[in-house]
């Protein structure tokens, strides 16, 4: 703030000072007299260029702001009558300039001006027939500003010469007295005397349009900014080499201030002056280098410099002030996000040790329960027993009414291939046992396209890759699927069958404890034709809907099943249950008692994919897995002649997170892509959404 005060109360000073330079310029008035001879009554004294010289004079003191009274081949009323008019104009003005060319003469030591109609004969002519320059001065006079006398006279006289003639004679005995040159004004206060010549010497006419002293002051007159003084200084040189020495103009100036003929920097420098563009000013001070507002200019240029960089250096402070503020914040956060960080570390060990804590009062609470817990388990048995029957009884009845829709639909298989081509019917998983365990598995796990001519392998191994393992995912096989992993050329199809190997290890061991319960009923079914449409019941009142058919799948890839390690079986039999009923702390007992290492992969995404706040569903100790989600042999609808299959139905809308839930651990079991993409459209519970991508994204590869 101290920094910028100086600079304020500079700027404002210098603003008082530039307002009362212009409202003084502004008030200025000048005026001038311009007088041109060149057509003399006699012959003798023509001269060419004196009119040219005025009218140019005229207007160039017109362009620089006089008031010009203009007089071309005066005589003597004409110069007398103008004269008086420039003595009235002289009265208030603050610059009166008076300009004449033609003959002059000098007798007795004052200068004469000839009008163009004098007639000199002797030296009594000289008061009745010149005007004397003496009444040029008392019109001057009358005002009281700057006062300039411009005489490019003193031209070659013949007159001169016959005076001198008759002085030879005997006729006259003054004429000695009479001088072709001028002579010095008298010094006055206020005044500039600029003389074509120096005095008592003849002043050069010129061969062009304007005299020597002329054309030089007009080339001075039009740069504006020179003082006066200096003006006529470089009009002096400009004659002196034009006329290689031999005419030497001279000034006279009595002025206690500067003043300036030619003020048009002055306007430039008034519409220019408030710009707070320093280039502005840069260029009005190339232009006008000689002006006596280049040093303001100068000034207004600092000021703008420094406020710049005041208002630069004030930015660059508030720019640090933002980045300490920022990076203190930062630091905050970090500070925040550590003591958060430190805070979860504990809750973990905390609880940690709550669920050794527990593990070990179960462990002591199971030897003391031991006589209920055998009683417990008979009433589970009992009750196994009754719902195993109660399920065989429903499935015969299911697989009676399935073996009806079969026949019906056989009638009608090639028709409804070129219609609807989804899946193979369980007898061919019985004809292509390429994966033992696997086969019996419902359609609800398994669906099969329709058979179609296999594809030229393609030329790319990448495109070989992909099509053999979009086969895989419409055909799925855990051991084929390993046999891909081995030989696969594309790398960067490695993670999609990784992921698919991780999500088909629960199905794979699933499936023997699925066959062995619905194997019984599928060898009661006749064998179907070999192309069978098998699609999902629909609801009783959705509308049935054209589906459109698959493009032709890719060539099956057949490889040798491989029979996993007693431990690893047990261990994805756990690995399907918690599957089918997520619970944290069964997951972090099968990964602390894991033994099967190529599982854990699998069960590090699943516990990544369980939200932290789930409750833990205890299911009853000795109930199989598949009675929580029983296998359903999917085949084909008893449909009208003539009508397509109806679609898959869609997933009923869910009400309430837990039902959700549930569905999800189905679909978990399932493996079914459709199913899955469909239940995330209809997702209500957003805090599911998380797993249900992780599943979408382990069985479509990202």
């Amino acid at each position: 703030m101290s920094t910028r005060r100086p600079i304020w109360i500079a700027a404002l000073y210098s603003l008082v000072l530039l307002t009362c330079s212009i409202s003084v310029a502004k008030a200025d008035r000048r005026v001038a007299l311009v007088v041109g001879n060149s057509n003399y009554s006699h012959s003798s004294l023509f001269l060419a260029n004196p009119k040219n010289d005025a009218t140019d004079v005229a207007a160039a003191l017109r362009g620089v702001g006089f008031e010009v009274l203009q007089v071309i081949d005066a005589n003597k009323r004409d110069l007398d009558l103008n004269m008086a008019k420039f003595a009235r104009l002289a009265i208030d003005a603050d610059a009166a300039l008076f300009y004449y060319a033609g003959h002059a003469v000098q007798y007795q030591g004052r200068n004469f001006l000839m009008p163009t109609d004098a007639e000199v004969e002797d030296e009594i002519s000289f008061r009745y027939q010149m005007t004397p320059l003496d009444d040029v001065r008392a019109a001057l006079d009358r005002g009281d500003g700057v006062k300039i006398v411009i005489l490019d006279a003193c031209r070659n006289n013949p007159i001169v010469n016959a005076l001198r003639r008759k002085k030879k004679s005997g006729d006259s005995r003054a004429i000695d007295a009479v001088r072709g040159g001028l002579a010095k004004i008298d010094k006055a206060q206020g005044m500039v005397v600029a003389y074509s010549t120096a005095a008592d010497e003849v002043a050069a006419d010129g061969d062009g349009r304007n005299s020597p002293f002329t054309s030089a002051f007009l080339k001075r007159l039009k740069e504006p900014g020179l003082e006066i003084e200096q003006l006529f200084r470089r009009v002096a040189a400009d004659v002196n080499a034009q006329t290689g020495g031999r005419q030497r103009p001279e000034t006279y100036v009595s002025l206690l201030s500067n003043y300036y003929l030619n003020q048009t920097d002055r306007i430039a420098f008034d519409k220019i002056k408030d710009s707070p563009d320093p280039a502005v000013l840069q260029d009005f001070i190339a232009k006008f280098s000689t002006s006596s507002y280049v040093p303001e200019a100068q000034n207004r240029i600092q000021r703008i410099e420094a406020a710049i960089r005041e208002r630069q250096n004030q930015e660059a402070r508030q720019r640090e002030a933002a980045r300490l503020a920022e990076e203190q914040r930062k630091a905050e956060r970090e500070a925040a996000l550590r003591k958060l960080a430190e805070q979860e570390e504990a809750l973990r060990k905390q609880e940690t040790l709550r669920a050794q804590a527990a593990a070990e009062k179960v462990r002591k609470e199971r030897e003391a329960a031991q006589a209920q817990e055998e009683q417990r388990l008979r009433l589970v048995a009992e009750k196994e027993r009754k719902e195993r029957e109660a399920a065989k009884a429903q499935e015969e009845q299911r697989v009676k009414l399935a073996a009806e829709r079969e026949r019906k639909l056989r009638e009608e298989a090639a028709q409804l291939l070129a219609e609807q081509a989804r899946t193979k019917i369980a007898a061919i998983d019985r004809k292509e046992p390429t994966s033992p365990s696997l086969a019996g598995i419902s359609t609800d796990i398994r669906t099969l396209p329709p058979p179609t001519e296999a594809a030229p392998a393609p030329g790319d191994p990448c495109d070989r890759d992909s099509a053999m393992l979009a086969q895989l995912r419409s055909n799925p096989s855990i051991e084929a699927v390993t046999e891909l992993e081995r030989s696969l050329s594309c790398e960067k199809l490695r993670a999609q069958v990784l992921r698919l190997r991780e999500s088909l290890s629960a199905v794979a061991n699933a499936a023997p404890a699925v066959a062995a319960q619905i194997k019984p009923v599928v060898e009661k079914i006749a064998p179907p034709p070999a192309l069978v449409i098998a699609p999902a019941p629909p609801p009783p009142a959705a509308p049935k809907q054209e589906a459109a058919p698959k493009p032709p799948e890719p060539p099956k890839v057949a490889v040798a099943t491989v029979a996993p390690a007693p431990e690893c079986k047990k261990d994805e039999a756990r690995l399907a249950r918690i599957r089918a009923n997520p619970s944290h702390a069964d997951l972090a007992a099968l990964e602390r008692d894991l033994g099967c290492e190529r599982l854990r992969p699998q069960i590090v995404r699943l516990r990544e994919s369980l939200p932290k706040e789930i409750a833990k569903e205890v299911a009853k100790p000795d109930e199989p897995s598949i009675a929580a989600n029983p296998p359903t042999l999917q085949s084909a609808q008893s449909a009208p002649s003539g009508t397509k299959p109806a679609q898959p139905a869609p997933i009923v809308q869910v009400r309430s997170c837990d039902e959700e839930r549930a569905t999800l651990a189905k679909l978990r079991a399932s493996q079914s892509r459709e199913d899955v993409v469909r239940f995330e459209r209809e997702l209500a519970c957003e805090q599911l959404r998380p797993q249900v991508i992780r599943l979408r994204e382990s069985l479509s590869g990202g």
